[in-house]
C-alpha cells in the first residue's frame, strides 16, 4: 500500500496552465527553500498572457517620471533669458599656487558692439553657412540636425556632429556661462533658445551672435576681430577676410592664423564651400577668396605672464569644454604651472639669447615637466612672444623641428633591451655607406672600435647608424612612439641621428621614461575648474601612466647618460643625465635632461628674416648657456631639490667587451673583432642578466690614445662667446671629437 501523500499547501501549488489545466498532480516540488521564503514578483507580473509587457510598461513608466522630472528641472532652474550678458564672464588662469597668470574676456577683451548694418554682408553669410544654415527657417532647435546628429554620433561612438543653432549658441553663452556638458544643460540650452526667438527678431538674435562670440586674440565681437586681425572695420571685410574670421569661433586656439595658418586656411575652405553649397556664393568667388592674400595686422593688447602655455591651456578647455563655453568665461582654471620656475626659464632662455645670438641665435623656447605626474611646469614657446620678425607667436615647444643627436637614446635603448647590443659591446666608428649613403661624423675623424656607451656619451653618428640597423629601424620608431613620440617618424635609418621631426613636448614625454624607470606620463596643463563663487566645476583625469620598459632597461641609457655634462664641461652643479643635438648646418640646436623629479629641455635656432641656419651653434652650447642658467641658478632660487638616481636592483656589473660574442651573431653590430680590446671604454659597464661580457683571462695593456683636443666647437666660434665644452680629464681617458666643420652628408652631431 503506497503512503499517503501530503496535500501541498495552496501557497506552494502551481498556477493554472493557460490550457486550463493545473500542475500535474500539483506535485512539483520547490527549488529551493529560499525561493519560496524570499522575493517574488507579485502575482500580476507572472498571470496572463504577456508578462513582459507589464515589466516594459513599469520601465517605461520610470524612464518617462525620469525625462519628465528632468525637464521640471531644467525650468525650475532656468535663468532670465530676457537678461543678456553681453560683457561676458572672466576666465582666470591660475599658477598651481593660485598666482593669476592672465585673465581673459573681462575688462581686458576688446569688446566693440556693432549694429548688425554695420556688418559685412560676407560675415554674415558666412557664419550663417557654417553654422547654422537653416537659421531664419527653424525657431530656435534644428530638429533635422538633431536627428543627423544623434544617428551619426551613435555610429561613431562619441560626439562627431555639431547640432547647435545661433540661438542655442547665443542662449549657452550669454544666459547659461557653464562650462560643463550634460543631458541637462543640453536641454536648458534648447529651452531658453526657444524662449530667445519668442522675445526677439531673427536679425536681432543674429547680431547679438556676433558681437557676443569669441574670436581669439583678446577679440569678443566680429567688430574687434576685424580691428585685431585686420586692422580694419567689420563693414568693409572682403569675402577672403569674412570667411577667415568666420571659421574662428569654432576654435579660436587651434584655427588661430598667428600660429597655425595652415589649419586657418583649412577651416576658410570648408566656410566658402558651405557658401558655395548655400547658394550664397559661386565657387569661382570662393576659389578667388580662397587664392586671396590676407594681410594680418595681430593688434592685440595683453598682459600675460606665460602667453604661450595659456594659449596651450586654452586649446586645452576648448577640446574639453567646447570653444563657445570657454570663450564666454566666468570660470577659473588652476592650471599645473609654476610661475616661479616659468621666470627661471624665461630668464634662462634669454641668457641664451644673449650668448648666442652673434652666432645666429634669434629665438629658443623652454619646457619643465615632472616625469612622475606629467605636469607642465614652465613652457617658454618663443624667445619673444610680441616679436613679429622671429614669428614669436608661434609655440615652438609645440611645433615640429628636426632634434639631431637628441633622438639616439631611443636608438640604442630598443638595441639594448632587445638584447642585440649592450653598452659594453663593440661599434665600429668609421666612415662608411648606409643606405645608399656616405656617411661620416661632425668632426669628419674615425675612432674606430669603440664600446656603445662611449658612442652614446660621445655622440658618435656612425656607430648610432650602425645600432640602428641593428636593433631594427621600425622597432626603434615602434619603442620611441611608445615613449611618447606622437609624430610621423621616417623609417629610414638617417632617423636615429634626427632626420625626422619631433616636438619638444613629446621629447621631454619620452626622456621622462627615462627619467622615472620607465614610466610614461603624457603632458597635463589643468589640475581644476571653477565657478567664480570657488564651486569645482571639474576635475579633468590625469592620463593614465603606462610601464613601457622596465626600470632596468631605463637605467641602462641613465647610468649613460649621467655623465653628459661632466664630458662636455657643461657647468651644471646638480645631478642631471641630458643630451645634446645639433642638425645640418646649424639649422637646430638642442639641449635635453632629466633627473628623477625634473625633464628639462631647450631650443635654439633661427627663425627671422635671412639664412635659416646658425654660425656653428651646437646643442652642447644650449646646455652651457641656457640649461645651465636654469640648474645653477634659476632652480636654486625656486628652491627646487633635485632627487638623485638611484641605481635599480637586477643589473650586472663588468667590464667592457673583448668581443661580440655575447650577442647573437645575427644581430651584432658588423665589423666586430675577435680579438683585442677597445680603443676607449670606461673601466664598469652594466648589463641585463644574460648579456654580460666575460672577464679577460688577462687585463690586456691599455692602448695608446690620441692627445684630447683643446676644443669641442668650431674655430669660428669667437672667442669670449661661450666656454668651449671639453671633456673633463677626470671624467674618461677617452679622446675626444673635434668638430671642424658641419656635416656634408645627412647626418647630426653633438
Amino acid at each position: 500500500m503506497a503512503d499517503p501523500r501530503v496535500p501541498e499547501p495552496e501557497s506552494q501549488r502551481g498556477s493554472p496552465s493557460p490550457s486550463g489545466g493545473g500542475l500535474s498532480g500539483g506535485t512539483r516540488q520547490r527549488a529551493s527553500a529560499a525561493k519560496s521564503a524570499g522575493w517574488r514578483l507579485p502575482a500580476w507580473f507572472t498571470t496572463g498572457d504577456r508578462p513582459w509587457l507589464k515589466i516594459a510598461a513599469v520601465v517605461g513608466g520610470v524612464i518617462l517620471l525620469l525625462i519628465l522630472g528632468t525637464f521640471a528641472y531644467a525650468v525650475a532652474t532656468l535663468p532670465d533669458p530676457s537678461k543678456l550678458d553681453l560683457a561676458g564672464g572672466a576666465v582666470g588662469i591660475l599658477d598651481r599656487h593660485g598666482v593669476l597668470i592672465e585673465q581673459r574676456n573681462a575688462e581686458g577683451a576688446r569688446v566693440n558692439p556693432v549694429k548688425l548694418a554695420d556688418i559685412s554682408s560676407n560675415l554674415r553669410n558666412a557664419t550663417i553657412a557654417v553654422e547654422d544654415k537653416n537659421f531664419y527657417q527653424h525657431h530656435g532647435i534644428d530638429w533635422g540636425r538633431v536627428i543627423k546628429a544623434g544617428i551619426i554620433d551613435t555610429i561613431a561612438r562619441r560626439p562627431e556632429q555639431g547640432a547647435s543653432t545661433i540661438t542655442e549658441q547665443l542662449a549657452k553663452i550669454t544666459v547659461l556661462q557653464s562650462p560643463k556638458r550634460s543631458i541637462l544643460v543640453k536641454l536648458r540650452e534648447a529651452l531658453v533658445a526657444t524662449s530667445l526667438e519668442s522675445k526677439y527678431k531673427k536679425d536681432e538674435i543674429l547680431g547679438l551672435y556676433l558681437n557676443t562670440i569669441f574670436y581669439g586674440h583678446h577679440a569678443t565681437g566680429i567688430e574687434a576681430a576685424s580691428q585685431v586681425y585686420f586692422g580694419k572695420h567689420a563693414s568693409e571685410l572682403s569675402l577672403g577676410e569674412a570667411s577667415m574670421l568666420a571659421g574662428l569661433p569654432n576654435g579660436p586656439s587651434y584655427y588661430d592664423p598667428a600660429i597655425h595658418l595652415d589649419r586657418a586656411k583649412a577651416r576658410q575652405a570648408i566656410v566658402l564651400g558651405a557658401m558655395v553649397r548655400q547658394h550664397v556664393i559661386t565657387q569661382d568667388q570662393a576659389d578667388q577668396a580662397k587664392a586671396q592674400t590676407l594681410t594680418f595686422v595681430f593688434k592685440e593688447n595683453r598682459s600675460s605672464q606665460a602667453p604661450h602655455f595659456v594659449d596651450f591651456v586654452f586649446e586645452e578647455l576648448d577640446s574639453l569644454y567646447g570653444p563657445s563655453v570657454v570663450n564666454r568665461g566666468g570660470f577659473n582654471v588652476t592650471t599645473t604651472l609654476d610661475l616661479t620656475l616659468q621666470k627661471a626659464a624665461e630668464h634662462a632662455v634669454a641668457v641664451g639669447q644673449q650668448r648666442l645670438g652673434a652666432l645666429g641665435a634669434d629665438n629658443g623656447d623652454f619646457l619643465a615637466m615632472d616625469p612622475k605626474t606629467g605636469d607642465i611646469l614652465a613652457m617658454v614657446g618663443s624667445a619673444d612672444f610680441f616679436n613679429i620678425d622671429i614669428h614669436g607667436q608661434f609655440n615652438v615647444v609645440t611645433g615640429l623641428r628636426q632634434p639631431g643627436s637628441s633622438f639616439k637614446p631611443y636608438v640604442y635603448e630598443q638595441a639594448f633591451r632587445s638584447h642585440k647590443l649592450t653598452m659594453g659591446n663593440l661599434l665600429d666608428d668609421t666612415s662608411r655607406h648606409f643606405a645608399g649613403g656616405q656617411f661620416h661624423d661632425f668632426d669628419f675623424r674615425d675612432m674606430g672600435m669603440i664600446t656603445a656607451h662611449q658612442a652614446l656619451l660621445l655622440s658618435r653618428n656612425i656607430p648610432a647608424l650602425e645600432t640602428m640597423q641593428t636593433a631594427g629601424v621600425d622597432n626603434v620608431i615602434s619603442l620611441a612612439h611608445e615613449l611618447g613620440i606622437t609624430t610621423n617618424l621616417k623609417s629610414e635609418v638617417t632617423t636615429a641621428i634626427g632626420s625626422s621631426e619631433v616636438r619638444l613636448l613629446d621629447h621631454a614625454v619620452g626622456y621622462g621614461v627615462f627619467a622615472t624607470g620607465g614610466t610614461r606620463h603624457d603632458p597635463v596643463s589643468i589640475l581644476e575648474v571653477k565657478d567664480q563663487n570657488g564651486n569645482t566645476l571639474d576635475k579633468p583625469n590625469p592620463p593614465q601612466a603606462k610601464q613601457v620598459i622596465t626600470q632596468q632597461e631605463a637605467y641602462l641609457i641613465t647610468y649613460i647618460l649621467k655623465d653628459y655634462s661632466n664630458q662636455w664641461s657643461l657647468g651644471w652643479n646638480k645631478p642631471f643625465a641630458g643630451k645634446s643635438g645639433t642638425t645640418n648646418d646649424y639649422h637646430d640646436a638642442w639641449m635635453m635632461a632629466y633627473s628623477p623629479n625634473l625633464v628639462i629641455g631647450a631650443w635654439v635656432g633661427h627663425t627671422g628674416p635671412g639664412n635659416q641656419n646658425m654660425n656653428g651653434v651646437f646643442g652642447t652650447m644650449v646646455g652651457s648657456s641656457v640649461l645651465k642658467d636654469f640648474i645653477n641658478n634659476g632652480l636654486s632660487q625656486a628652491k627646487f631639490k633635485v632627487e638623485s638616481f638611484q641605481r635599480p636592483s637586477g643589473l650586472i656589473d663588468g667590464p667592457p667587451c673583448q668581443n661580440n660574442a655575447n650577442v647573437s651573431p645575427s644581430t651584432s653590430p658588423s665589423g666586430s673583432p675577435t680579438s683585442g680590446s677597445p680603443k676607449v671604454g670606461s673601466e664598469k659597464e652594466l648589463y641585463l642578466p644574460g648579456t654580460e661580457c666575460a672577464a679577460p683571462s688577462a687585463t690586456p695593456s691599455p692602448s695608446a690614445s690620441p692627445s684630447p683636443s683643446a676644443s669641442l666647437l668650431p674655430s669660428v666660434v669667437p672667442s669670449g662667446v661661450l666656454g668651449s665644452p671639453t671633456p673633463s680629464p677626470s671624467a674618461s681617458t677617452t679622446p675626444t671629437p673635434t668638430p671642424s666643420a658641419p656635416a656634408a652628408s645627412p647626418s647630426s652631431s653633438s
